[in-house]
């Protein structure tokens, strides 16, 4: 890189300079001098300034885009021996990327320091999408170092974003530099403008050009700046290209437009109607203007377009405006105003005013009313000129600040307290119930043991969503706290796809609404919702889309108001549900009384059914009044059957089972049945064909009856064998329940498959007639217990059987005279008798001779008392006194 003063003298310059200077030393030209390596392409690009290193001193800046593959820049400052030196390199942070591809530099943030720009427009990032970089440095006071973080401008891929960078002076005359960067490759080529600032740079463009607009290939190539063509002291940019075209662009002059805005009232009391042709509630706004411009001496005279808009962030939500400019035009909405304010010369204010009046009945009286105001530069027709002479451009407005101008105005609150500030408490309860279409009755749903209420999924296609809110003081003995009127206070009920909104019934100061597909209800509370208010209301919703995947009813519930309460937060409502199967069982027994007599015969004696004992017929229906049970999965009915005693002596045997109306059902074990192959003379009560079939769990030999086979044991000539009921226990009334370990059981399984309606199974059984006989001859009476119920294996964990047991009591009674076997001979009752007279005499004797008859004899002292008194002496006054004593 070489440095060499050219068309300059030293008179211009006021000092003396010998140059010229280089790199490698202008007269050694030692390459080992150079700071990077061969082929890095060093002074590809260049520039030069005053205050990159110091304050007082020239920098030169040199681009060596190839160096170490990533690209370098390097900066460098004049010694006394014609060489250039290195103060400090920055390297490229990508390979390939031709970092100091071009550089400049400017002062960005008007610090006094000169910061530097550079670009490295093969820089690429597929992921991002980049195509080309621009780095900013901000200096910091000189004090270069390694760890600078750079501000990097990205450009879109395949562009060659950063090409060129240029200094285009500043083009806004605000005090900050502005820069340029090309983007040849970006379409037909693009010139991007960024603004300094305090922060240093804006890394959103101010401006784009666009080579498409002038039908120009490789727009954006190179790029001059900094010069003013047309002489109205701001700086224009000349852009250059591959298709032999340059494009000026003359920089019009910017004023800075000053804005003075009053309201007329500050707050908006609603009871104060203050309108002066009508009646209502209006607002003054009253906007002055001026401006400042560069230089000085430029006044234009500028007209400005000035439009008042109300609640304009409420209309961008789709709600409804609540003002009424009454200066508009014909052609405006209501809610707009459009004026114009000429402006003759800088710093000469000039106003306008715009009255707006108040809708009536307004709901929101809680949020603002929004105003914008915005105004923009009139444009004026352009006029003939001379070819000769340039055009004058236009003013436009500066960028910064905004010409829309967002204010608000407030609403007088009432029931807020002193502070003025709208504390509420509002607090929600909710519970789900029905009811019914005709009947304002509301049931809630049971609750579970965790206290959370289940839903029963069968014909009900509505559940009603009950809830109640309120607003209160959390705390009564302060009360100013909070629980302040709720203003514009709204409930939002999100429901899921199982639910959809089906109706309500709410106060009339209330008003629920939802959406198309039901899935959204918005209701409104009031406005306000006053203090200490309940307001108590049903949501109806409809359970049409709940599917047998459905384990639970959800409903989200957010309360919104424009009063201040920070504990509004959403809840969601709970219920589980539960698929109750309409399955019911119940049975009965006939006779439901049994009579036991005869004699005890042992189970080899027994040759037909008759020989066992009082027939009796147990008859179980079940019912199921909805859907075929392959639905939901495999029901059965269970039978516990009391089929013996405790010590293994029959109890119940069971002849046969058939099934009425659904011949394809069975039960299982099938060997329960008949085990004994008992034959009948009545054919009604012979087994099935399948009933045959026996257990080997019932091919089994009772506990003896102490008898042979084919021998019948008469009255008193057996041994009694170890009781079922104790002798204390005789004579009272006893339970057979397998649950109460009475009796012992065997469970009969019968499948339920697919049924609709009724279907009945009766169990034909014999009492045994031996086994009570024996074990409960003085039992007044039994009652013997057996039980059925429904069972359901299914996939779907939610399935509840409501009825579905059942238990059938059979009454049994000892013929009368069974228990005459029993009682105590005559003559032991007489022995009994005489022993206790017997007894009773020597008692007496014994008492006799112990005295116990005898009477005790009179004192002498109580003698003398008798024998005075019948010979009426009186005693003394000292005798008196010894006898009280």
């Amino acid at each position: 890189m070489r440095v060499e003063l050219l068309n300059q003298t030293l008179l211009d310059l006021g000092l003396y300079d010998d140059g010229p200077y280089e790199v490698a030393d202008q007269k050694e030209l030692n390459a080992q001098l150079i700071p990077v390596p061969s082929h890095s392409y060093l002074g590809f690009s260049v520039d030069s300034a005053m205050g990159l290193m110091s304050l007082g001193e020239l920098t030169f800046v040199a681009g060596a885009p190839r160096a170490n593959h990533t690209g370098a820049v390097v900066l460098l400052k004049k010694d006394n021996v014609y060489r250039l030196v290195p103060q400090h390199i920055f390297w490229g942070e990508e390979l390939a990327s031709s970092f100091g591809y071009s550089v400049a530099t400017t002062d960005l943030n008007k610090d006094g320091w000169t910061d530097l720009i550079v670009g490295a427009p093969n820089f690429f990032d597929r992921k991002a999408e980049i195509g080309g970089a621009v780095y900013v440095y901000l200096n910091p006071f000189g004090h270069w170092d390694d760890q600078a973080r750079p501000i990097r401008l990205n450009g879109t891929y395949d562009s060659m974003f950063g090409m060129t960078v240029c200094n285009v002076g500043d083009l806004d005359q605000d005090g900050y530099g502005d820069i340029a960067v090309g983007a040849p490759f970006d379409g037909n080529g693009k010139v991007f403008i960024y603004r300094g600032s305090d922060a240093g740079i804006e890394t959103k463009p101010a401006q784009v050009l666009d080579g498409r607009d002038f039908d120009v290939g490789r727009f954006g190539y190179s790029i001059s700046g900094g010069f003013d063509i047309d002489d109205n002291h701001y700086p224009d940019v000349a852009v250059g290209s591959l298709n032999d075209s340059v494009v000026l662009f003359r920089s019009q002059p910017v004023i800075h437009v000053i804005r003075d805005i009053s309201i007329d009232p500050t707050y908006i009391d609603l009871e104060q109607q203050n309108c002066k042709d009508s009646e209502g509630v209006c607002v003054e706004v009253k906007a002055c203007f001026t401006f400042t411009a560069h230089p000085q001496h430029y006044s234009p005279h500028i007209t400005l377009e000035v439009l008042f808009e109300a609640d304009t962030e409420r209309r961008k939500l789709g709600l409804p405006h609540r003002v009424n400019f009454l200066g508009r035009s014909s052609l405006e909405p209501e809610y707009t105003q459009t004026e114009e304010v000429e402006l003759h010369r800088q710093r000469h204010p000039a106003c306008t005013t715009a009255i707006f009046q108040l809708h009536e009945g307004i709901q929101d009286k809680l949020r603002p009313i929004t105003l914008t105001i915005t105004h923009t530069i009139k444009r004026v027709p352009p006029r003939r000129h001379s070819a000769k002479k340039l055009e004058r451009l236009p003013p436009v407005l500066s960028i910064s600040p905004s010409n829309a101008l967002n204010l608000e105005v407030n609403f007088l609150r009432e029931g807020c307290g002193l502070d003025k500030i709208c504390q509420s408490n509002l607090q929600l309860k909710y519970q789900f119930g029905t009811r019914p279409l005709s009947s304002d009755l509301f049931t809630p749903l049971p609750r579970d043991e965790d206290g959370v209420q289940v839903f029963s999924l069968s014909d009900q296609q509505l559940v009603v969503l009950e809830i109640t809110i309120t607003n209160k003081p959390s705390d009564p003995h302060q009360p100013e706290d909070d629980g302040d009127d709720a203003h514009v206070a709204q409930l939002l009920i999100s429901l899921p796809n199982t639910l959809s909104y089906s109706g309500s019934r709410v106060p009339a100061t209330m008003r629920c609404q939802a959406n198309q597909n039901g899935s959204q209800v918005e209701c409104d509370l009031g406005n306000p919702v006053k203090r200490d208010t309940k307001l108590k209301f049903s949501i109806n919703l409809s359970t049409s889309n709940i599917t047998l995947d459905t384990t639970e009813l959800t409903a989200d519930l957010l309360m919104t108001t424009l009063s201040e309460q920070a504990d509004l937060v959403p809840i969601t409502a709970i219920a589980k549900v539960v698929i109750e199967l309409p399955l019911s069982v119940s049975g009965l027994a006939r006779p439901h009384q049994l009579f036991f007599s005869g004699t005890v015969r042992g189970e080899s004696a027994m040759t037909r059914l008759e020989d066992i004992g009082s027939p009796v017929d147990f008859q179980f229906v079940v019912s199921n009044p909805g859907k075929a049970l392959q639905t939901f999965g495999a029901a059965f009915l269970n039978i516990m059957w009391p089929y013996e005693l405790t010590n293994e002596k029959w109890l119940l045997y069971p002849a046969n089972l058939t099934f009425q109306g659904h011949p394809g059902q069975h039960c299982s074990p099938i060997g329960a049945f008949n085990p004994l192959k008992l034959q009948s003379s009545s054919p009604a009560e012979l087994p099935s064909a399948g009933d045959t079939k026996l257990s080997a769990d019932y091919r089994r030999t009772r506990r003896s009856y102490l008898e042979e086979e084919g021998h019948v044991i008469k009255k008193g000539s057996m041994e009694r064998p170890s009781l079922a009921v104790a002798a204390s226990e005789r004579r009272k009334s006893f339970k057979l329940d397998c649950l109460l370990g009475s009796a012992r059981c065997v469970l009969f399984q019968c499948a339920l498959h697919s049924f609709t309606g009724q279907t009945v199974l009766k169990i034909h059984a014999r009492l045994w007639n031996s086994s009570f006989i024996e074990e409960y001859p003085a039992v007044s009476a039994l009652e013997l217990v057996v039980r059925a119920n429904i069972t359901v294996k299914s996939s779907i964990k939610h399935l509840v059987l409501r009825d579905a047991s059942a238990q059938i009591p059979v009454m049994i009674y000892p013929e009368p005279g069974l228990a005459d076997q029993y009682w105590i001979p005559w003559w032991i009752i007489l022995i009994a008798v005489l022993a206790g007279i017997l007894l009773l005499t020597l008692l007496v004797c014994i008492l006799w001779k112990c005295g116990f008859f005898k009477r005790s004899e009179r004192r002498p002292q109580y003698e003398t008392e008798y024998y005075r008194a019948h010979l009426g002496v009186q005693p003394s006054e000292v005798e008196k006194q010894a006898t009280e004593l």
